[in-house]
């Protein structure tokens, strides 16, 4: 409930939002010039894509839990419960069935227009893009490993931490090679934190009640690093108990 209402009064307060975001613009000596200066609006055709299987069976995604967990403790013994724990609740997500082909995928505008920029048919832009919508997870690390490969400081709003299946890969024969491993490298990094986080969160209803010190994290830290870093705490209390 609280997300639907803030989000209605998100939608209420938006042009007073936007009007403020243009006045601190006008305040600011770096970027004033966008207001003075001349806009243009550049169309950009969709990139051309081909339908897909997406293979969500049991199987597969138990191969790449296993990929993501090999060479951490996280594979030994003492973890069966918890891999089993939130490999059920990776089977509880609404994905569809096993074999799920999208007919029409698309290449989120976001990743068009860096393809249209790595490709020269945009140029003197500034480093950041300016979506009405949060970008989905697949994009947010597609965008961490390009930077990573380029230097480059591409940002955006942020992600509302969604996945779409039928996100399709830009094609960029230059980078690819490169870009793919790296791309691979930030999603099994996004799926072992999401078993810590599942973990933590696990462990913490099931604390309840038993005598175990129960981590609560403090609201102004309460950011990736800070989960991970009450993780760690955790994990050494178990030990010590142990």
């Amino acid at each position: 409930m609280y997300f639907r209402l803030r989000r209605w009064a998100l939608k209420i307060m938006s042009f007073v939002i936007s009007a403020n975001r243009l006045f601190m613009l006008s305040l600011s000596r770096r970027l004033r010039n966008l207001l003075y200066g001349e806009f243009s609006v550049q169309v950009l055709p969709s990139p051309i894509t081909t339908p897909y299987c997406c293979d969500l069976s049991p199987e597969t995604m138990q191969v790449a839990l296993d990929a993501t967990l090999a060479g951490t403790s996280y594979c030994t013994p003492a973890w069966d419960e918890s891999r089993e724990s939130f490999f059920q609740r990776l089977l509880e997500e609404p994905e569809g069935p096993e074999g799920l082909v999208r007919r029409n995928p698309i290449v989120h505008p976001e990743l068009a227009m860096i393809m249209a920029m790595v490709k020269g048919e945009i140029e003197h832009v500034l480093p950041y893009i300016g979506v009405s919508k949060l970008s989905c997870i697949m994009c947010i690390h597609y965008i961490r490993a390009f930077n990573g490969l380029t230097e480059q400081k591409i940002a955006t709003r942020g992600s509302h931490g969604k996945v779409y299946p039928g996100w399709f890969w830009p094609n960029l024969p230059s980078r690819d090679q490169e870009l793919r491993p790296a791309f691979l490298g930030c999603m099994r990094q996004q799926l072992l934190s999401d078993f810590e986080l599942h973990e933590e969160r696990r462990y913490s209803d099931s604390s309840v009640g038993s005598g175990l010190p129960k981590i609560e994290l403090d609201k102004t830290k309460d950011t990736e690093d800070g989960i991970h870093a009450a993780f760690i705490r955790r994990l050494r209390t178990r030990e010590q108990r142990q």
